[in-house]
């Protein structure tokens, strides 16, 4: 089928049946009203001189109306650009300037905050606003009016460019990747089919709506799957307190989460709610975007008595595994390749090692990006027939099946020798009192690089009143060359806005906190005192 047959027939398939729920309000939309917004957003932004191929900025928070504007992007054949509200207004600026849209949509503040950097701006009113008699330069969906000769993606194909999404990275500026309708079409439908999500399935959208995991996780593949959508604010710590209720009321059986929102609620949840709700309407926990500490993992699967179903991919790649429901793997495992997409690992020289071997992950998908803008905003095209350096180590089994084991950036080499962070961070959480932990390297003049343990603790808990058990812990679990050389408290690791941490910038506080000198390596007292921490 084409791209427009394929989103015709969901629709007609499922007219009638509901496809987003307000999490706030409680309104339900089904699919056949939620396709009549969308078709006469697409012809209100046509009206404001958007056509096929413009970019189109858009700063708005999660909600419904956010939803129905994505839509009316794909079906008017433009090329959306997340922006993130939450964003600093530098961040803001340089993603305007990089992408140049055509339009910017924003709601609320957001579109004062945008047109500080963009002549022309439309004001999406959400559901608790007002249109004003007479206003320009305002739209509300309800209140649009359709024509009948619209006809949603009359010209689509496979090759249009879709989104703009600028991922939020540990560089200093965000990179803007471009994706194709229909790789991303082929790889949802892909995906879902290996896991086993149909029409039944319920998610829980509190994912940003302005990154990959709101916007493709959990807006267009449940879309393409015929699925239901509860949307929902941002999930934080305060919208933890009322999770599960929420989850429940609104009926929700399939859940998306961060390694990062598993370990808020275990901290958070003091009810029975969750653990019940789980046991009787929980179909599929997935985790992604981030590693999965094996702790975190192990304590949620007890209390919540699921079973939590990682997987692969990259913003760049879209998935690339699923994982097996009969296979049970140790850590790290994170599924066997979808059709049509192959893995392999290699060495520093790029040559494919033995089965069992850790090395760098490299994929080969049909479903690779189209490219990343260049600093004036051109696309960058990339050539989906070669093999993508991921940047993981990983390995792969006898049966194929890939587990990841680390960052190549965050290897660290001390004194020659290879050592995996990840392998640190999974004994040290072991130790009760430890939240999170973050391994990074910091200069050493002996050595080359020397590692440094970074945790955040229970609330109440100092440093100093574990630090003996830490290092007995240390000595038991790991081999000499993996002791960290010291141990750093912090009330939060810096993290991205998907909740993967900030290495490079936890290794700036560690220089700042250890006072490397100006040659980059320790002052003279700093290495005589190993394994204090002040």
């Amino acid at each position: 089928m084409t791209i427009r047959e394929t989103m015709e027939s969901v629709v007609a398939r499922r007219e009638k049946q509901v496809f987003l729920i307000d999490a706030t309000s409680g309104r339900e939309i089904t699919y056949g009203e939620f396709h009549r917004l969308a078709c006469a957003l697409a012809v209100e932004l046509r009206r404001q001189g958007v056509r096929k191929g413009n970019r189109v900025g858009v700063m708005v928070p999660n909600c419904w109306e956010l939803a129905v504007l994505y839509f009316a992007c794909i079906y008017l054949g433009a090329v959306i650009v997340p922006i993130n509200p939450a964003l600093g207004q530098g961040e803001v600026q340089f993603i305007i300037k990089s992408s140049k849209p055509a339009l910017i949509v924003a709601s609320g503040v957001h579109a004062e905050s945008a047109s500080a950097f963009h002549t022309k701006i439309l004001r999406l009113l959400t559901a608790d606003e007002v249109l004003p008699d007479g206003s320009s330069g305002k739209i509300k969906l309800d209140k649009l009016q359709g024509t009948p000769d619209f006809v949603p993606l009359e010209t689509a194909d496979g090759d249009d460019l879709v989104v703009i999404m600028y991922t939020s990275g540990t560089s200093a500026r965000p990179k803007g990747l471009a994706h194709k309708l229909g790789r991303m079409f082929r790889n949802a439908g892909a995906f879902a089919a290996a896991q086993g999500i149909d029409q039944d399935a319920r998610f829980y959208l509190t994912l940003s709506m302005s990154y990959m995991g709101g916007f493709y996780n959990l807006l267009i593949l449940p879309f393409l799957s015929g699925a239901s959508v509860v949307v929902d604010h941002v999930f934080d710590a305060r919208s933890s307190l009322h999770f599960w209720e929420k989850a429940r009321n609104n009926k929700v059986n399939t859940l998306w989460m961060a390694p990062t929102v598993l370990s808020i609620l275990l901290r958070m949840d003091r009810g029975r709610t969750g653990e019940e709700f789980c046991r009787s309407s929980v179909r599929h926990v997935f985790v992604g975007f981030a590693p999965l500490p094996l702790k975190v993992k192990n304590e949620f699967e007890a209390r919540y008595s699921v079973r939590l179903i990682e997987n692969y991919g990259l913003s760049e790649t879209l998935f690339v595994t699923a994982r097996s429901q009969n296979v049970l793997a140790g850590n790290g495992y994170v599924g066997e390749a979808l059709p049509g997409v192959a893995v392999r690992i290699v060495n520093d020289d790029g040559e494919p090692v033995a089965q069992e071997m850790d090395g760098e992950v490299q994929i080969l998908t049909p479903d690779l990006m189209a490219g990343y803008l260049d600093a004036e905003g051109h696309l960058a095209e990339i050539d989906a027939s070669g093999w993508f350096a991921t940047g993981d180590v990983g390995r792969l089994d006898g049966g194929n099946s890939l587990s990841i084991t680390g960052r190549k950036k965050d290897l660290i080499i001390r004194g020659g020798v290879n050592i995996s962070p990840a392998a640190i961070e999974e004994v040290l959480m072991q130790v009760k009192g430890v939240v999170e932990t973050a391994v990074v390297s910091v200069p050493h003049e002996l050595y080359g690089e020397d590692v440094v343990a970074v945790l955040k603790l229970e609330a109440g808990v100092e440093l100093d009143s574990l630090l003996d058990g830490l290092i007995a812990h240390a000595k038991r679990g790991l081999a000499q060359h993996q002791q960290p050389a010291r141990y750093i408290a912090i009330d939060e690791l810096p993290r991205t806005a998907n909740g993967k941490v900030q290495k490079a910038r936890i290794r700036e506080l560690v220089a700042e906190k250890l006072q490397l000198g100006s040659s980059g390596t320790f002052r003279k007292q700093q290495t005589e005192s190993a394994n204090v921490s002040r």
